[in-house]
């Protein structure tokens, strides 16, 4: 059917050591991205149900789905919205 001519695809070293060097690279890019995608993911979850206080400021844990919590610092009521992100 198909004959072999043993022709092969001629590559030169330059070529080749450029090539390792991009998937070296892309391969470092992919890691990083994962990495920071894992630490964004944390941080939302470790942010979740926190409350800032408009009064004094005191940033506290609430665990119950509350749309107005009273601050456990001053007592004041707050709406449930979470601290600015860092």
């Amino acid at each position: 059917m198909g004959e072999d001519n043993g022709e092969m695809i001629q590559v030169s070293l330059t070529t080749l050591i450029v090539l390792g060097m991009v998937a070296g690279v892309s391969l470092l890019a992919v890691i990083w991205v994962i990495s920071v995608w894992f630490e964004r993911r944390g941080e939302f979850k470790a942010r979740h149900g926190l409350v800032h206080c408009r009064i004094c400021g005191h940033i506290f844990h609430e665990t119950e789905k509350k749309e107005i919590t009273a601050c456990p610092n001053c007592g004041s009521l707050n709406e449930a919205t979470r601290p600015k992100p860092i």
